[in-house]
């Protein structure tokens, strides 16, 4: 939520004719940006996911794997999960995916950050140098885990079940950014963006 209140500052994002729908776990954020923002600038809309997860919401009245997202079919151009998926377990991500599928309209893009175990990121993990440990292996076999008592505290994916569930969505990688995370050298996630399969 920092992220956008620099933007609207700045008036940067302010200057588009567009608008801006924000969904969020945390409902002490999505009640400051409902009072702090929506009223200067009622474009930006905001909604409270409540969405059970042991590291951020463990009453939640729903699970991730079952959660529609409030918007209709088509109506966003730009998709955006900034270190989502990085805190979620395999059925809510694939159940993720469809939803951004769902929403995404012809022509428009996802940009959604992971933590991808592969061949490069792999040995900086197996050898402790990554910015966060996942030596906890998930039972599904796709996923490591920092904390075993708390799933979504962190999670890295093997790549080939991010892009397997990328394809089951209907959704294809057009760019992929390689973050530092794995070599210790910074926090940075690794970056996919995706498009509809035409």
């Amino acid at each position: 939520m920092v992220l956008v209140s620099e933007f609207l500052r700045s008036g940067w994002l302010t200057s588009f004719t567009a608008t801006y729908d924000g969904l969020e776990i945390h409902s002490e954020a999505v009640a400051w940006c409902q009072r702090a923002i929506t009223p200067r600038y009622p474009a930006f809309r905001f909604h409270r996911a409540d969405v059970t997860s042991q590291a951020y919401n463990r009453a939640g009245t729903t699970t991730a794997a079952s959660y529609r997202f409030p918007f209709e079919n088509r109506a966003f151009d730009f998709v955006m999960l900034g270190s989502v998926f990085t805190h979620m377990l395999p059925d809510g991500v694939e159940h993720y995916l469809s939803e951004i599928a769902r929403v995404l309209a012809p022509g428009g893009i996802a940009v959604v950050s992971w933590f991808l175990l592969d061949h490069e990121s792999r040995p900086g993990v197996d050898g402790g140098r990554s910015f966060i440990s996942f030596g906890v292996r998930h039972s599904s076999g796709v996923c490591r885990l920092h904390d075993a008592a708390v799933p979504e505290a962190a999670v890295a994916f093997e790549e080939a079940f991010a892009l397997s569930a990328i394809a089951a969505a209907g959704l294809r990688v057009r760019d992929r950014r390689r973050g530092a995370w794995a070599t210790g050298g910074a926090d940075e996630q690794d970056v996919l963006t995706l498009e509809l399969n035409s």
